[in-house]
C-alpha cells in the first residue's frame, strides 16, 4: 500500500520498515495460528525496533510519530496477526495515552521510557462482569486508606491479561450521588503486574484472537499509592473518555492488514484457479467482490488514517474516529468473508490464514465500543458538528408557479401574537404539509420573542384547539402545528388550493 500524501518523512520511513518486518514475520504469524503459543519473541523484536514508543516524544525516548505512526505499525503488525497486532495496539491505548494525556512528569519520566524501549507492555481494564457498555456503572472499588488505596473488584475481557506489565484500572472511589450525576465517581489507577492481591482469575477461549491472552482478572484489597493515581482522583470519566478516539483509531488500523491480506489471496487465488476453462478471476461475480474488496479496503484505510491525522492535529476526531471503527469493522467482516466465496473450499480451511481472519470479524465489532454505541455517537455527534449545515432551509411559495421552493430570502418577522402565530403555521403547512414547525423555526419568525412569551402563545393556541403541540422528554414546547380548525381561521380554503396546469377542470371540484 502506499503511503498518503500528508504523511511526513518519518512516517513514511516507518511504513517502509513495518512492513518489511511484517513481510519477514508472516511464517512465524501463521504458526501461531496452530500453536496458539503467543509470539513473545516478535513482540520482542517489536519493542527492539523502538515501536512501542511511536508515539511518544523524543524527550522520553520515543519516535514521535504520532497517532499516525501507531495506526501505521498496527496495520502493519495485524497482516503477522491478531496475537502481535493487538498486543501491541492494546498496550498503545492502555497506558501511552493516558499517561501521555494526563500523566504527571514524575510518572512519565517513570513509565514513557520503558514503554518505548519494550521494557513494558500496558493494558486497559475496564469491562466487569457485570459492567460492558454502560462503563459508568463500573462496580470496581477504590477505597481511600491513609495516602494509600485498597482496589476490591473484578474485571473481565482484558487483552493482554498476564501479559502486561502495567495496567490502568479503572475504579469508584465515590458512593456520593452528586459524584454519580457529575461523573466524577470514578478514579484511572497505574497498576503494577505482581502486587499483592492483583491475580489472573481466568483466561478466555475465544473465538478468534488466536494466541492471545484476554481474561479476568481480580483486585483483593490491592494496595496502590495515590502517586499511582493518573489525573486526579474522580477524573476517571473525562481519562477514559479522552482515550477512546486514539483507540478507536488504532484498533481500527488493526483491521486493516487482515483485510489486505484477504484480499491478496482472494486475487492470487482467482488468478491460478481454473474452472470452465478458465481462471475464476474471469467470472464477473468474482470480479464484482474483488472490486468491492478493493473499494472496502481504500475506504477503509482514508477513514483511519484521516481519524489519526486529525488527532496529531489536535483536532476533535470523535465522530471520524467512531466512523472509521464502525465501517472498518463491518467492510472487514464482509471482505473477509468474499476473499473465502472467491477461494472457495479451500478459503474455508484452516491451511489458507483467510480463515483465521474471519474469526476475528464479530470482535472486531464488539470491542473498543460496540458499533450500536458507534452508531449513536456518530448520530448524536453528527448532529452537533454539522449543525449548521443539516439546518432546514427556508422554504416559500413560488411567486408564479406556486409551488414550495427553498429560498435565500427571510421570511417577514411578525410580532408574538396568536394570529401572527397561526399564520406563520399556516404558511409552513404551504410548504410542509408534513411537517410540524421546531421551536427554532418559530423564534425566526418572530420579533423579540422570549421563551416565556413563545411559551404563553402556543398554550393559548393549543387551549383554543387551533394548534398541535410535541413536547419534548424535559416538557419543552418542541415542536408545533396548525389543526384543521386553526389553518381554515388563518385563511380561506383558497389560500391552500394549488393545481398544475396540465389537470383538466373536469376534475376539480
Amino acid at each position: 500500500m502506499e503511503p498518503f500524501p500528508w504523511w511526513n518523512p518519518k512516517q513514511q520511513h516507518l511504513m517502509e520498515d513495518a512492513k518489511a518486518f511484517a513481510d519477514a514475520s508472516l511464517p512465524k504469524g501463521e504458526e501461531v495460528f496452530w500453536t496458539q503459543k503467543f509470539p513473545s519473541e516478535l513482540l520482542k523484536e517489536v519493542a527492539r525496533k523502538g515501536w512501542f514508543g511511536t508515539v511518544i516524544p523524543e524527550q522520553y525516548g520515543g519516535l514521535n510519530a504520532g497517532v499516525t505512526g501507531v495506526a501505521i505499525v498496527a496495520e502493519e503488525l495485524s497482516r503477522v496477526g491478531s496475537a502481535l497486532g493487538e498486543a501491541y495496539a492494546v498496550s498503545m491505548f492502555g497506558g501511552v495515552e493516558q499517561l501521555l494525556a494526563f500523566g504527571s512528569e514524575e510518572q512519565k519520566r517513570k513509565w514513557l521510557p520503558k514503554i518505548a524501549h519494550g521494557e513494558v507492555v500496558g493494558a486497559v481494564c475496564i469491562t466487569e462482569p457485570s459492567v460492558g457498555s454502560d462503563a459508568a456503572g463500573i462496580e470496581t472499588t477504590a477505597r481511600r486508606d491513609g495516602d494509600h488505596f485498597l482496589l476490591n473488584g473484578k474485571k473481565r475481557f482484558i487483552t493482554n491479561a498476564g501479559l502486561a506489565d502495567i495496567y490502568v484500572v479503572y475504579a469508584r472511589t465515590s458512593e456520593k450521588p452528586e459524584d454519580r450525576n457529575k461523573y466524577q465517581h470514578l478514579t484511572a489507577f497505574l497498576v503494577e503486574k505482581g502486587a499483592p492481591g492483583f491475580s489472573v482469575e481466568k483466561i478466555n477461549e475465544l473465538s478468534g484472537w488466536i494466541g492471545l491472552p484476554n481474561g479476568f482478572l481480580d483486585f483483593e484489597d490491592v494496595k496502590v499509592s495515590e502517586s499511582s493515581i493518573i489525573g486526579q482522583e474522580g477524573a476517571g470519566w473525562k481519562v477514559m473518555m479522552a482515550g477512546l478516539n486514539f483507540e478507536r483509531t488504532v484498533y481500527s488500523a488493526g483491521m486493516l492488514g487482515p483485510m489486505r491480506e484477504s484480499t491478496r489471496y482472494a486475487v492470487a487465488y482467482a488468478q491460478r484457479r481454473l474452472q470452465f476453462g478458465k481462471p475464476t478471476i474471469e467470472i464477473p461475480t468474482n470480479q464484482a467482490k474483488i472490486a468491492d474488496m478493493l473499494a472496502g479496503l481504500s475506504t477503509s484505510r482514508l477513514l483511519v488514517y484521516h481519524a489519526a491525522h486529525l488527532l496529531d492535529e489536535h483536532k476533535d476526531a470523535m465522530v471520524e474516529a467512531a466512523t472509521a471503527k464502525m465501517f472498518t469493522s463491518e467492510t472487514y467482516e464482509r471482505l473477509i468473508s468474499d476473499s473465502i466465496m472467491v477461494m472457495g473450499g479451500d478459503g474455508w480451511t484452516r491451511f489458507y490464514p483467510v480463515e483465521t481472519y474471519l474469526r476475528d470479524a464479530k470482535v472486531n465489532q464488539i470491542g473498543a465500543g460496540t458499533n450500536d454505541i458507534m452508531r449513536l455517537v456518530v448520530f448524536r455527534g453528527g448532529l452537533k458538528t454539522m449543525a449548521k449545515d443539516l439546518k432546514l432551509p427556508h422554504r416559500q411559495l413560488h411567486s408564479k408557479l406556486g409551488v414550495p421552493i427553498s429560498t435565500n430570502e427571510q421570511p417577514p418577522r411578525l410580532e408574538p401574537s396568536e394570529d401572527n402565530m397561526l399564520k406563520a403555521l399556516a404558511e409552513d403547512y404551504q410548504v410542509n404539509p408534513g411537517l410540524f414547525m421546531s421551536r427554532e423555526d418559530l423564534k425566526e419568525r418572530l420579533v423579540d420573542a422570549s421563551d416565556e412569551k413563545l411559551d404563553q402563545v402556543l398554550k393559548n393556541l393549543e387551549s383554543k384547539g387551533l394548534a398541535k403541540i410535541y413536547r419534548d422528554g424535559h416538557g419543552t414546547m418542541a415542536l408545533a402545528k396548525a389543526t384543521f380548525e386553526g389553518l381554515r381561521k388563518s385563511g380561506p380554503l383558497e389560500k391552500y388550493k394549488w393545481y398544475p396546469e396540465w389537470l383538466s377542470k373536469d376534475y376539480i371540484f
